[in-house]
């Protein structure tokens, strides 16, 4: 099985609350088991990942993301800036903390402000092996997926391995099949970055 590995700017970039999975994810994918060890994401941390698409390992860089919070902006000097070398973004969120939820509309218009140029927007829920702690129904994501003009929406688990290989196929598929017209993205001003009474 011959190997396809795609430029970087044809790559994944996950985003999205603190503690929601977005690390385990990556690491299931790769390993196809759980490892519940929690480590915060500081930087942008990226990984090839080999995906089978149509008979061939199509290697894809997946970008893993610091945790965001609408009230705390901390990484978005990391962030913003890696909406430009996408060309999927995973928002991701957790169904037992409905928080992470209501923060993908402020993630999404971020990227939505930023950006001038068709990407592919996946809503990510994690954790829907938790029914018993579910705080975000399978309708909401279906609802918000559609109210933010998203491209797909999936529910996962990264501890179980549900719909996991299926959500990074069709990124693969994404970025096989999509024609990327990489544009500019809009500069956005320092002291939107970085506050001036930031201290990280």
């Amino acid at each position: 099985m011959a190997d396809v590995t795609l430029p970087e700017r044809a790559s994944v970039l996950i985003i999205g609350d603190f503690n929601v999975g977005k690390s385990t994810l990556i690491k299931y994918q790769r390993t196809k088991k759980f490892d519940d060890t929690i480590i915060p994401t500081m930087e942008i941390e990226p990984s090839i990942i080999s995906v089978p698409v149509n008979g061939k390992e199509l290697n894809i860089t997946v970008k893993d993301s610091p945790g965001m919070k609408k009230d705390s902006m901390k990484f978005g000097r990391f962030v913003f800036p890696e909406f430009q070398k996408c060309a999927v973004i995973f928002f991701v969120y957790d169904k037992t903390y409905r928080p992470s939820f209501d923060l993908i509309t402020d993630l999404k218009q971020n990227v939505d402000d930023l950006i001038n140029r068709r990407m592919e927007c996946f809503l990510v829920g994690n954790k829907c092996d938790q029914t018993n702690e579910e705080d975000v129904t399978l309708k909401d994501g279906k609802d918000r997926c559609s109210e933010l003009k998203m491209d797909l929406f999936i529910e996962i688990s990264a501890k179980e391995g549900t719909n996991v290989e299926e959500l990074f196929h069709k990124a693969a598929l994404c970025l096989k099949d999509m024609e990327l017209h990489f544009g500019s993205t809009k500069e956005l001003p320092k002291s939107e970055i970085t506050p001036k009474n930031c201290r990280c």
